[in-house]
């Protein structure tokens, strides 16, 4: 009997590893709230990735190697980019070159962009998506803010999220973080913030006092983020 390890994307960004013996039945459990646990409370999902195996077993031990996977490596599997997985690997095992906060590149206008959205939602906080290859970030997907409190929090518009990652499937530009504005508080990670992060590793832009602060948010919270400007 065929066994399928599967990934999940759901509300807010997040991914979901599981296996099963009956992909498109347990696909519709995720999808409809039925099965209990994470993806009830993080829908809508949607199946960005299924791999078969001849046993529990092997599903199994996939699905727990995935979840020990960054984010970037959870995107190369969406894509089918092996090559990139096995660099992502190496790089990773590789030698300590600092305190493994890594920048990355800013195409020039982004920040301005960012701020402009800001103006244009005040009082409410807006959002959005960073999108771009590797370590650069190229462009902005301003989102609808669908919290019910969009004065105080944020909530991207399931569908942009959706959207976005299908087109990367395609072929565009990966997901690379999130931003959203602070209208009456700091630029920095609020209790919200922290309490909603995944430490999946991606950036985070963070609008407040008419200025963009940048963060990676990692397993053991959000730390500040160099870059520069790069363009071409």
């Amino acid at each position: 009997m065929p066994f399928w390890t599967y990934l999940l994307h759901c509300r807010g960004g997040s991914f979901y590893t599981g296996h099963t013996d009956d992909l498109d039945r347990r696909i519709a459990e995720h999808q409809s709230g039925a099965f209990p646990g994470f993806t009830r409370d993080r829908l809508p999902v949607e199946l960005v990735w299924s791999g078969e195996f001849p046993d529990r077993q092997q599903a199994f031990e996939f699905e727990r190697r995935i979840k020990g996977w960054s984010r970037a490596k959870k995107l190369a599997l969406i894509r089918g980019d092996w090559e990139g997985i096995s660099r992502l690997a190496r790089k990773k095992d590789g030698p300590s070159t600092g305190s493994g906060r890594a920048g990355f590149g800013l195409a020039s206008g982004i920040e301005q962009k960012i701020l402009g959205h800001a103006r244009d939602a005040h009082p409410h906080e807006c959002c959005g998506l960073l999108l771009g290859h590797g370590d650069r970030i190229e462009e902005i997907r301003p989102a609808a803010n669908v919290h019910r409190e969009p004065a105080t929090h944020f909530e991207i518009d399931p569908q942009a999220l959706l959207d976005a990652h299908r087109a990367a499937r395609d072929g565009g530009p990966q997901v690379l973080g999130y931003y959203h504005s602070h209208p009456t508080t700091l630029p920095e990670p609020s209790a919200t913030d922290r309490a909603r992060a995944a430490g999946d590793g991606s950036i985070w832009a963070i609008v407040g006092e008419g200025r963009v602060t940048w963060w990676r948010d990692e397993k053991d919270g959000f730390a500040p983020l160099p870059y520069a400007v790069r363009d071409g």
